[in-house]
Parts: C-alpha cells; sequence; structure tokens
C-alpha cells in the first residue's frame, strides 16, 4: 500500500568492537522532507542438467538519499567524521572518517491511519553536494540533501528492521527509543553446552553435572 508523508528522522551512533556493532543513544536528525532508497543485489546460480537448478540472490549493499529541512553544523560534522571547535566552526580535512549510522524514519500509510516504520542498522554518509541560490522576485526554498550506503551487520547480516502497524502498537510506541533488535536470532544464537566436571571422589563415589548456558543478551 502507498505512503502519503514522511516523518520523525532519527539516528544512532555505531561503535565497532571485535567486529561488534554496538549502538548509541538515539538522537533526531532534522526534519525529513524525503528518504530515498535503492538497494543492490547479486544474482548467482547454479546450471545443471541444461537448466537452472539454483538461484540465489542476496543483498549486497543500498543508498539512502536524505533530503531534509536543514543539518546542524554539530551533526554534519558528527555524521561526517569532521572537527568541530568551541566556537561552532566545522573543519572538513582530508583525513575525515565518516563512522557508521543506524537511521530511523516513519512513513504514513494511505489509508486505515498505520505508519511504516523502519531502522536501516548500519549507515555511512558521504560528504553532501552544496547549493546556494540568490534571491530572486519568488521565493525558493534551498535544502540540504545527503547520500549515504547502507551495509549488513557484521554480527547477524540484518540490514533492516521494517515494521508496519498503528501508532498505538506497543513496537510503534517505542520503535525510536532505542534500535530495534531482533529478539532471537537462529543465525547466531549460540546452542546451550551442558559441560560435565568429574568431581574428586568422596565416600559416596559421586559425580556433580554442572550446567554451562550461554544467555541471549
Amino acid at each position: 500500500m502507498a505512503t502519503v508523508g514522511l516523518r520523525d528522522l532519527f539516528y544512532a551512533p555505531i561503535t565497532m568492537q571485535d567486529g561488534i556493532e554496538t549502538y548509541g543513544a538515539v538522537k533526531r536528525l532534522a526534519k525529513a522532507i524525503k528518504a530515498d532508497m535503492s538497494v543492490e543485489t547479486t544474482d548467482d546460480g547454479l546450471y545443471a542438467d541444461d537448466g537452472m537448478d539454483i538461484s540465489i540472490k542476496e543483498f549486497v549493499k543500498g543508498t539512502l538519499t536524505l533530503g531534509v529541512n536543514d543539518l546542524d553544523p554539530k551533526i554534519i560534522a558528527e555524521l561526517l567524521g569532521q572537527q568541530i571547535n568551541d566556537d561552532g566552526v566545522t573543519f572538513a580535512g582530508e583525513f575525515d572518517e565518516p563512522p557508521y549510522f543506524a537511521i530511523a524514519f516513519r512513513a504514513q500509510k494511505a489509508s486505515g491511519g498505520r505508519f511504516r516504520y523502519l531502522w536501516l542498522y548500519k549507515v555511512k554518509f558521504a560528504v553532501p553536494s552544496e547549493n546556494y541560490e540568490t534571491k530572486s522576485g519568488s521565493i525558493n526554498f534551498v535544502t540540504p540533501e545527503i547520500v549515504g550506503d547502507f551495509f549488513k551487520r557484521e554480527k547477524d547480516g540484518n540490514w533492516k528492521a521494517d515494521y508496519t502497524g498503528l501508532t498505538t502498537d506497543a513496537v510503534a510506541e517505542m520503535w525510536f527509543d532505542d534500535v530495534v533488535e531482533p529478539s532471537t536470532n537462529p543465525r547466531t544464537e549460540p546452542e546451550s553446552v551442558k559441560v560435565e566436571i568429574a568431581k574428586e571422589p568422596v565416600e559416596d563415589d559421586s559425580e556433580e553435572v554442572f550446567e554451562d548456558e550461554d544467555n541471549d543478551e
């Protein structure tokens, strides 16, 4: 079903440690004007007996183009890994390295009072193009646009969380509090391991068995 709006654009910084993504506090990025997403996939097939036997399509990466009402200098410096001094001057340099962020927003559905909620789990932005225009006889708003690539996460291969529902749904009410995570993930959930440890013999020659289970976070 079509959407008829876009609002509530948020971001959360990512800290990488040993190849694992950890998310920081969720913050508002700007007022949203547009969000364009394009996805690149790879399509490989196995041929057997003169025909296609197996066909696999996998997500490679995507591109996110955000149009916003304005970008605060502190936010753009954070998104692009730039320096900003105590006077609020931003310095763009050769050795800037944009960090990764999670990005969230929601779009209203065309009917039924529902919204589509999204989190992109791992986004890296590029230095945006800038346009300026002199005043003329009519008002012409010039708004910033920033483009980033989004990727699969290292820890579980997920790249997006997607939910459609009412604003009163429990999931929707908490969507922008933290980056939404799967409760369980069969690709990464460790199996419980039972370890038997032989104890020193006692009078009754008994043994004790201990269970060492990995708990999901």
